[in-house]
């Protein structure tokens, strides 16, 4: 009896000990920490962390590059989640001719134009300058004469605030143009209203932008004049190929006093030469409605130039 109850107590003992054996060991092996996982698998995420992109674009991310990054999709030239991005961008350009002989002349065609893309504003700066200068011998007075035919500058800021999540975006824009010899001495607005991005892929976009504004002139007679004005515009930067690109904007100012209404548009063919240089082919064409007794509706203007880009 003795015997019995000493191999009944034995098998107690033991399974109680293999219970707590494996106890033991089962809260030491989640103590331990895990092997690395492989590339191949999935990996445990950190606390609160979650794969759907942020609610803000990054800083320098566009909307359109935002629903890549949504998509999975690559291929654009910036990257997708805007970590390089470039704030600032844009180029520079130069054209000279230089002539001598009988007669001589002297003209000077200097451009900028600047882009800084930042989290919440996209601003555009435009630089525009011309200066000409010719002179000629007079014979009968055995002199030389130097005149200057040809001053202008024009100047454009502009800065479009972007909502978040979509390609729409509020703007504000100011210009001065003074034309020592054209139709109007001087031309300067002011306009805001809402723009959009219409497309936009890699380096290539399309803008639209409308809104009022109010604009001042002088003509070269000297008679001034101040009203409301319409602004409505649009702006195409298209990447033709990895060496070549197209660049066309329209812009109208419509008098909605029965004053003057102009419209300008700008055509661009830059082809890449070597590196950061290029040649650019340029055609400008500006329409006045009421320029002035005497005075061409219609001014245009051809230029090939060395462009530097950054």
């Amino acid at each position: 009896m003795q015997l019995l109850l000493n191999k009944s107590l034995n098998k107690s003992l033991k399974k109680s000990l293999n219970k707590s054996t494996w106890l033991m060991v089962s809260l030491v092996a989640l103590a331990l920490p895990l092997p690395a996982l492989s590339a191949d698998t999935v990996q445990a995420m950190p606390f609160a962390a979650s794969t759907l992109p942020s609610e803000r674009l990054k800083p320098g991310q566009t909307f359109q590059q935002l629903k890549i990054s949504e998509a999975g999709v690559a291929g654009t030239n910036s990257n997708a989640d805007g970590d390089n991005y470039k704030p600032w961008a844009g180029d520079v350009e130069l054209g000279l001719v230089l002539s001598s002989g009988n007669t001589e002349s002297t003209a000077v065609r200097a451009n900028a134009e600047l882009q800084h893309e930042m989290k919440d504003f996209r601003n555009k700066y435009l630089i525009q300058t011309l200066f000409q200068r010719n002179s000629q011998f007079d014979q009968e007075n055995n002199t030389k004469t130097s005149n200057t035919t040809g001053q202008r500058l024009n100047l454009v800021g502009q800065s479009n605030y972007k909502f978040h999540r979509s390609e729409f975006s509020i703007f504000g824009r100011g210009a001065y143009l003074n034309d020592r010899f054209g139709a109007f001495r001087e031309q300067a607005s002011i306009a805001a209203g809402s723009a959009m991005r219409l497309y936009e892929e890699g380096d290539s976009y399309w803008d639209i932008e409308t809104g009022p504004g109010f604009a001042h002139q002088e003509t070269s007679d000297g008679d001034r004049s101040t009203g409301i004005i319409w602004y409505a515009a649009t702006n195409l930067d298209y990447q033709l190929n990895e060496h070549n690109s197209f660049r066309q904007s329209l812009e109208w100012s419509v008098s909605l006093d029965g004053k003057n209404s102009s419209w300008l548009s700008r055509s661009a063919f830059t082809s890449q030469v070597s590196g950061q240089l290029s040649m650019r082919l340029g055609f400008i064409v500006k329409y006045d409605s009421n320029p002035g007794e005497f005075r061409s509706k219609t001014d245009t203007e051809t230029s090939a130039t060395l462009v530097y880009s950054f």
